[in-house]
């Protein structure tokens, strides 16, 4: 994909707005009527990447526009269940608390969207977090202090200090939101459909040549 490509971030995250600065290419941020929901009976990855498909298939874009759109989608999974954003400061401290000194993993779904093909590139990223043992003042104050109603599992991994998070193994990105590494990775694998075309066309001619060189050299050995 050419740098020059403009990005589309189907999220309203100032988190995730923030991470995608890190890259260095031009990207808007869109809404999406996506509702975000978990099916039972599906694996975390594949619903994370579900809704993150979702997210970007449901993006309002411009008139005109052409591009990749970004969804994401990111929650944690504890002890077989999966833990979205709390809806109430009292569900988030409940969370937390459940989560004091145990561990859990949190999953972003990724999908990258051709705008003009619809072609759609699914991915996840898994990172293993382990919580320190926290009292139920200290988890009370931190609710108060990080706002924890729009972020997965009620924390914040930038907001922390050192308060809950022991040890993130794997992506730190991926725990705020938008796995870097991966998108990275998965940005520079989505090239435009249409010059994938372009040159599995050419390779079909160059293949088809030389068939035919080939044949001719087949017929005049046989005469």
């Amino acid at each position: 994909m050419k740098p020059e490509t403009v990005l589309y971030l189907a999220s309203q995250s100032p988190r995730r707005r923030q991470l995608l600065k890190r890259l260095r290419r031009p990207f808007r941020v869109v809404p999406s009527a996506w509702r975000e929901a978990v099916r039972a009976g599906q694996s975390p990855s594949r619903n994370a990447m579900r809704n993150a498909r979702g997210k970007a298939c449901k993006a309002a874009l411009p008139p005109r526009a052409q591009g990749v759109v970004i969804g994401a989608d990111t929650f944690l999974y504890f002890r077989g269940r999966i833990l979205g954003k709390p809806k109430t400061q009292a569900q988030a401290r409940r969370m937390l608390a459940n989560l004091s000194g145990r561990s859990h993993w949190v999953y972003t779904g990724v999908c990258l969207r051709d705008v003009e093909s619809g072609r759609c590139r699914l991915s996840y990223a898994k990172s293993h977090v382990t919580f320190r043992r926290a009292a139920h003042e200290t988890i009370a104050r931190y609710v108060a202090r990080i706002k924890p109603l729009d972020k997965a599992g009620g924390y914040a991994v930038q907001e922390d200090r050192g308060v809950l998070i022991a040890r993130i193994e794997g992506s730190r990105t991926n725990v705020i939101g938008l796995p870097l590494e991966l998108l990275r990775r998965e940005l520079a694998a989505f090239g435009s459909p249409v010059r994938e075309a372009k040159r599995h066309a050419r390779f079909r001619a160059a293949l088809e040549a030389v068939n035919r060189r080939h044949g001719k050299t087949l017929r005049a050995l046989a005469e």
